[in-house]
C-alpha cells in the first residue's frame, strides 16, 4: 500500500495546481490463465541442446514448459515499452495464477522466478566461447521498480554449478526510472558450468503484493562460437504489434461504421520491425484483413525494403480497406494485421514474423483493448468531480444503456451511487446535460468482465456527445484502465475550482463503453410497425413467441455477453431459450429499418 500510495503522489503532483488529481493504482492481483496441466511450475524435461533461444513469441500467458520451469513470470505484448520482439516475460509480485505472494506486503523480498530446463554443455570447454545472451527492461509500460539506498530491489541471474548450486552471476540494481531494452552478455568461461545438467535461472526481488516493481526479459539466446557484444543472428522481427483498425476507437457499432467505413478506418495501420542482425535485410511484408472465422483474406498492402543492419524501431504501414469484405449489418468481427516474409532459416524466429489484432462491431464504442492494468480514480477539491468521454457520430443514434468495468482494488465500493451523464457538445467540451441517472458500482467475478446498465430510456444524441459520470470528490474508486490504448484529446475531468479540462495526465483508456441502439427513433416516436413486436410471455420458462416482422434478434445477458442469435424465419416466430439460466435478458431485435429493445424475463 505505501508504494501504491506514493505512486498517486507522483501522478496527481502533475495536477494538484488545479486541485484535481488523477490516479492511476496498479491491480493487486489478476486472473491469469494457466496453460498448461500437471506440474507446470516445477516439473523438468530431458536436458535440451544447443542453440538454446526464446524471444516468448510462440506463447501467450505462460513461457514454452520445453524450454522454461515457470514461477510466476507471465507472457504478454502488455507491459512492455518498445519490445525486442513481440511478447516478453514480465516478473512482478504475483504468482503464475495472478494472486499476490504476500498480501498487503510493503517490504521487498523473493518473487518470480524463471528457470530453464536442464541444458547439456558437457562436451563443451571454455574454448568453446558459450555466451548467455538476453534483453532487460524496467518498468516498461507498468510500475517501476523502486529505487533504494540500499538497493533492495533488484533483478538477478543465477548459473547452476556441477555441484548442482545456485551462483549469481549478475544483477541489475533498480533505476527507479522507467528504461528502453538494454542487452547483456555473459561467458560462461569456468569449466563448472560446463555440464550437462547445466541451468540459468532469472528472479526478481521486488514487492510481492500486486502488479508491483515490474521487470521485463526479452530475447535469450545461449549458443557456442560467439563474441560478448556481438549478435550473429539474422533475424528481423515485429516488435509493436499492429496498431488499430478504427481512426479513433478499438470498437465501434456495425451500424455507425457501415455508414461510413472510411471515415471510420484509420489512415495507416502500422507495426515496428527490429533488426537485429549485424546486416541489412532485404524482405518483403503483406498487409490483410478479412472477417473472423473465414479464410477468404483481403490483401490492402505487399510491400518491400531493405531494413538497414540494427535499425530499431522501423515502421511499415498501409491504409486498410473494406470495399472488398461483405459485412453484414447485424454485426462482425475484422482482423487485420501483418506477415512478413523474411526468408530467415530458423525456424524458431518464424512465430515473431506475424502481428495481428481482432476488431468488434457490435453495438457498442471503445477505446480500451478490453485488459485493465490499474485503476483510474479522479480526486478533487469542492463536493462534486466528473469525467466524460468524447465521443462522435457517422449517423444520428440511441444511446441505451452503458458497459463498465470496475476491477478489485481497496477500498472497494460495492453498491455505492455514482451518477451516469450524458452530455452534447459546446465549444469543444461537454455543455448541456442530456440525461442523468444512479447506477451502482459492481465488482463482476470475472476479470475485466464488463457489466451492462441499461438506462430507463434511450437517449437521443447525434453528432458528438460526451458519456461519463459524477462522483463526491473525496470517493477514491477505480475504474478498469487499460494502460496500452490511448486517444488523445477525448478525456476530460472537471472540478469546481477548474471547470472542464482536458485529461493530458495519464495515457490510456478508461473502460467505459456506450451502448446504442442502431436507430434515431426514440420511445415517444415509436412506430405502429414495432410497437407490434413483441416477446412473450414475459416472464417466460425459456419458449418464447416473438409477433410482428423481424429481421434478426440478438440476446444479451445482464453483463453485456450475447447468449443468443436468430435470423428471421417466416414458418417460425418460437426461440427456444430454455438453455439459459433464470434472468432478465435484452433482446435487440433488428426490423431492417430501426432496432428495438425488449426486456424479458426467463424463469425457471
Amino acid at each position: 500500500m505505501k508504494k501504491i500510495l506514493l505512486l498517486a503522489v507522483v501522478l496527481c503532483s502533475y495536477s494538484w495546481a488545479a486541485r484535481a488529481q488523477v490516479v492511476f493504482t496498479p491491480l493487486p492481483a489478476e486472473q491469469r490463465q494457466v496453460q498448461y496441466s500437471g506440474n507446470y511450475r516445477t516439473a523438468s524435461v530431458a536436458a535440451v541442446g544447443l542453440p538454446f533461444f526464446d524471444d516468448f513469441a510462440t506463447t501467450t500467458n505462460q513461457p514454452d514448459p520445453a524450454r522454461w520451469i515457470n514461477g510466476g513470470v507471465y507472457v504478454s505484448n502488455r507491459f512492455a515499452d518498445k519490445p525486442v520482439t513481440k511478447n516478453v516475460a514480465t516478473f512482478d509480485g504475483v504468482n503464475t495464477a495472478g494472486k499476490p505472494y504476500l498480501p498487503g506486503a510493503t517490504n521487498p523480498g523473493p518473487s518470480d522466478t524463471l528457470t530453464s530446463q536442464p541444458i547439456r554443455l558437457g562436451a563443451l570447454t571454455p574454448a568453446d566461447s558459450v555466451y548467455l545472451s538476453f534483453y532487460w527492461q524496467s518498468g516498461g509500460v507498468g510500475n517501476v521498480p523502486d529505487r533504494t539506498v540500499e538497493n533492495s530491489f533488484y533483478l538477478a541471474l543465477d548459473f547452476k554449478d556441477s555441484s548442482g548450486n545456485w551462483q549469481q552471476v549478475w544483477r541489475q540494481n533498480a533505476p527507479g526510472q522507467t528504461t528502453d531494452f538494454t542487452q547483456v552478455f555473459l561467458g560462461l568461461k569456468e569449466a563448472r558450468y560446463l555440464h550437462n545438467e547445466f541451468q540459468f535461472r532469472f528472479r526478481n526481488i521486488g514487492q510481492r503484493s500486486g502488479l508491483l516493481d515490474i521487470w521485463n526479459l526479452d530475447y535469450i539466446e545461449l549458443d557456442k562460437n560467439r563474441r560478448k557484444g556481438q549478435n550473429t543472428t539474422r533475424d528481423i522481427a515485429i516488435s509493436q504489434p499492429v496498431s488499430p483498425l478504427l481512426r479513433n476507437y478499438t470498437a465501434m457499432p456495425a451500424i455507425q461504421f457501415l455508414e461510413n467505413p472510411e471515415a471510420a478506418l484509420a489512415d495507416s495501420v502500422t507495426a515496428t520491425l527490429n533488426n537485429l542482425g549485424i546486416v541489412p535485410g532485404a524482405i518483403s511484408w503483406r498487409g490483410f484483413l478479412k472477417r473472423a472465422g473465414t479464410s477468404a483474406a483481403d490483401t490492402f498492402l505487399v510491400a518491400q525494403g531493405l531494413v538497414p543492419a540494427k535499425a530499431w524501431q522501423y515502421k511499415i504501414g498501409g491504409k486498410p480497406r473494406v470495399n472488398s469484405t461483405a459485412l453484414p449489418s447485424a454485426g462482425f468481427t475484422l482482423v487485420h494485421g501483418f506477415r512478413l516474409n523474411t526468408q530467415e532459416q530458423n525456424p524458431l524466429q518464424a512465430a515473431n514474423d506475424t502481428t495481428f489484432r481482432y476488431t468488434t462491431f457490435a453495438d457498442f464504442f471503445a477505446y480500451d483493448d478490453g485488459t485493465a492494468e490499474g485503476g483510474f480514480a479522479l480526486l478533487a477539491s469542492g463536493n462534486t468531480t466528473q469525467v466524460a468521454m468524447r465521443f462522435e457520430l457517422n449517423r444520428p443514434d440511441q444511446v441505451r444503456g452503458f458497459k463498465i468495468y470496475f476491477p478489485v482494488i481497496p477500498p472497494l465500493h460495492e453498491g455505492r451511487q455514482l451518477t451516469l451523464r450524458i452530455w452534447e457538445e459546446e465549444n469543444g467540451q461537454p455543455g448541456r446535460v442530456l440525461h442523468q441517472e444512479s447506477f451502482e458500482v459492481k465488482y463482476t467475478e470475472a476479470e475485466n468482465e464488463f457489466y451492462e446498465v441499461v438506462l430507463s430510456q434511450p437517449v437521443s444524441v447525434s453528432g458528438i456527445f460526451y458519456l461519463g459520470w459524477s462522483q463526491p470528490a473525496n470517493q477514491f474508486i477505480n475504474f478498469g484502465f487499460d494502460r496500452n490504448s490511448n486517444s488523445p484529446g477525448t478525456r476530460f475531468i472537471w472540478s469546481s475550482n477548474t471547470g472542464w479540462q482536458p485529461d493530458t495526465y495519464l495515457q490510456g483508456a478508461v473502460m467505459l463503453r456506450p451502448l446504442m441502439t442502431g436507430s434515431a427513433l426514440g420511445i415517444e416516436n415509436e412506430t405502429p410497425e414495432t410497437a407490434a413486436i413483441e416477446v412473450y410471455p414475459n416472464p417466460g420458462k425459456g419458449e418464447l413467441q416473438l409477433s410482428g416482422n423481424y429481421r434478426s434478434i440478438v440476446v444479451y445477458d445482464v453483463t453485456g455477453r450475447q447468449v443468443y442469435a436468430q435470423q428471421r424465419n417466416a414458418q417460425v416466430n418460437t426461440l427456444n431459450l430454455s438453455h439459459l439460466p433464470a434472468g432478465m435478458y435484452t433482446f435487440r431485435i433488428n426490423t431492417g429499418k430501426t432496432i428495438i429493445t425488449r426486456k424479458v424475463i426467463i424463469t425457471l
